[in-house]
């Protein structure tokens, strides 16, 4: 491929990003490897890209730990472990079911606790750089063949994946050539508002997920499965965000909010609601064109706040009530509890009224509680309340509140 295919590429893509329609979905993916678990912590695996892997934060380098801030790490945190990392950058689906068939996994996977999932965001993103090499160089074999590239190509797609991560340095415009570009731009967006091979992509994910479920399920038949479907990381972008939805919204067809055999966690969502990814477009700086689709900072802590919501729910005990509060000369509260089966205790809290500030006031790990603490004063009312608690392997979970109560001590 000629040298100046670099101009002319970032030279549409700036035309591009101009008309404010463009293309779809998520970039490469991280790589780290698994660590050892003692027996009394979780086992916790991760797979999935770039966006599992923390890839474009602080810290981040392949074939290491997944760096502090992702949301693998702030996962793990909350689970007081640390997780084996399986989640590579640039893979797909295909890639993600060679390593689980190829044994690497296995010794997690046979004690593991928890799996998060994050895949299907390449399954689009590498067909599309195809389609983007040939629109520029339809002498080369259609996207999906077996031909190979040739050195100055493969240079040339490095370069486009870098500058879609670092930021486009916008290019002098050949004034000359500005006909042209506009041309080039509008076939580009109108060969990817409707390209098979993108439609055929995403409807072939659904299959390949399953395959990847159930792997899992061999593999790790006591793991609880978290799995994100794929977000739209340029939706706060005008008609960016429209056209690259046409294929999210295909491929998050082999999700379901209901799915008996793994937990949804819904970042498209997240990401509609939000501007999560580091995504931007800022013709006032030198190199202001960022289209790098992966989770800001604040975007990995929000999923890790969407995932640790979900293990909070999953084993969250059901609430305690309170069967009695009673006072007395010789205990100032006595609470005696109905405690569910699954918990192992309640913690006490009481308030001056109602509705304000509840203060702990014990923790019972017995059905009866009862306290002469200094704080409760001789002839005042409180409000009491219980929440009930169990422990996993170090991390507690808490039921709901109970019903509040009054009690007046003697």
């Amino acid at each position: 491929m000629k040298t100046n295919n670099k101009q002319k590429i970032c030279s549409v893509i700036l035309l591009v990003c101009l008309l404010a329609v463009s293309f779809t979905t998520n970039l490469t993916a991280v790589s780290a490897k698994g660590s050892s678990h003692a027996a009394e912590k979780t086992v916790y695996a991760a797979f999935g890209d770039s966006i599992a892997a923390g890839y474009a934060l602080p810290g981040y380098q392949p074939g290491q730990e997944a760096p502090d801030g992702s949301y693998q790490a702030i996962v793990a945190g909350f689970l007081q472990t640390q997780s084996c990392n399986y989640a590579v950058t640039g893979d797909n689906s295909d890639d993600c079911l060679a390593i689980l068939t190829s044994n690497e996994a296995d010794e997690c996977l046979s004690d593991a606790d928890i799996i998060t999932l994050s895949i299907g965001s390449n399954d689009l993103l590498l067909p599309f750089i195809d389609i983007l090499m040939q629109h520029f160089h339809p002498g080369d074999a259609q996207p999906g063949t077996s031909a190979e590239e040739t050195p100055e190509e493969a240079e040339l797609r490095k370069e486009i994946e870098e500058q879609l991560k670092n930021g486009f340095s916008l290019p002098q415009l050949d004034l000359s050539q500005m006909a042209d570009y506009y041309r080039q731009a509008e076939a580009l967006l109108g060969e990817l508002s409707d390209h098979a091979t993108l439609h055929a992509q995403a409807a072939a994910f659904a299959q390949k997920f399953q395959t990847i479920l159930a792997v899992l399920h061999e593999k790790a038949p006591n793991a609880e499965i978290y799995v994100t479907n794929v977000y739209n990381p340029f939706a706060f972008l005008p008609k960016i965000g429209e056209l690259a939805d046409i294929y999210i919204q295909e491929i998050n067809q082999a999700f379901s909010k209901d799915a008996p055999d793994y937990t949804l966690i819904d970042v498209y969502t997240l990401f509609q609601q939000q501007a999560l990814s580091n995504v931007r477009i800022d013709l006032t700086e030198p190199n202001g064109i960022h289209l790098d689709p992966h989770p800001s900072k604040q975007g990995h802590q929000a999923i890790a706040d969407l995932m640790t919501a979900a293990l909070k729910q999953a084993h969250a005990p059901k609430a305690a009530a309170i069967r009695t509060l009673s006072s007395s000369s010789k205990k100032k509260l006595t609470v005696k509890a109905s405690l569910p089966a699954n918990a192992d205790g309640y913690e006490v809290f009481y308030a001056s009224s109602k509705d304000g500030a509840y203060k702990r006031l014990g923790t019972s790990f017995r059905k009866n509680y009862q306290s002469n603490a200094a704080k409760l004063k001789k002839g005042k009312t409180y409000y009491v309340k219980i929440q009930s608690f169990q422990s996993i392997k170090g991390v507690t979970y808490y039921g709901k509140d109970s019903k509040v109560k009054k009690i007046v001590i003697k």
